[in-house]
């Protein structure tokens, strides 16, 4: 029978202990650019959802009044957050929400001001068309798009037919 003492036990030495470290710090290291470039890709397809969930909206509300949402004729001096409340309110009975009309990437929504959290805001600037029932699906212009590049590869812009695409190259395909 051996008997252990407890001087024979093995503890780690520096050196083993630093090795240790600088992989789990490599780790990291690697870590962190992948994951941020995960989070980036998560946002963009959040985006592509939300302009998707617009356009079934969108389609909702002209398949039971046989028109496009619109805003009053003539009037150009609109603020965004009357702009965009205007879209929130007309299409909310068709699933769609404040929060739909934002991109998880629109970086001027971030940080406001708490007076300025109440007021509606959007990401995407819908089409305006006139009270004619097949216009919106004419000449496939877009029916929405991103007021900015929050993406690197251009605006994203939302087709007549659903799908989304970037503003390098809006008509790929068609």
């Amino acid at each position: 029978m051996r008997c252990r003492s407890s001087g024979s036990r093995r503890a780690l030495t520096l050196l083993e202990l630093l090795v240790v470290i600088g992989l789990v710090g490599l780790f990291f290291g690697l870590l962190i650019p992948v994951s941020d470039t995960f989070l980036k890709k998560a946002k963009k397809a959040k985006c592509i959802s939300n302009l998707r969930t617009l356009h079934s909206g969108l389609s909702g509300y002209y398949a039971e009044h046989g028109h496009w949402p619109q805003m009053e004729e003539g009037r150009v001096d609109f603020t965004e957050d009357e702009f965009f409340r205007f879209w929130v309110e007309a299409t909310e009975p068709y699933g769609l929400s404040q929060e739909t009309w934002l991109c998880p990437m629109d970086l001027s929504l971030a940080g406001l001001p708490k007076e300025e959290r109440g007021k509606f805001r959007g990401s995407y600037v819908v089409t305006r068309f006139d009270k004619k029932p097949p216009t919106p699906f004419r000449w496939n212009q877009p029916w929405a798009m991103e007021r900015g590049d929050f993406h690197g590869l251009g605006a994203h812009i939302l087709m007549p037919d659903g799908s989304v695409q970037d503003s390098r190259n809006p008509f790929h395909g068609r």
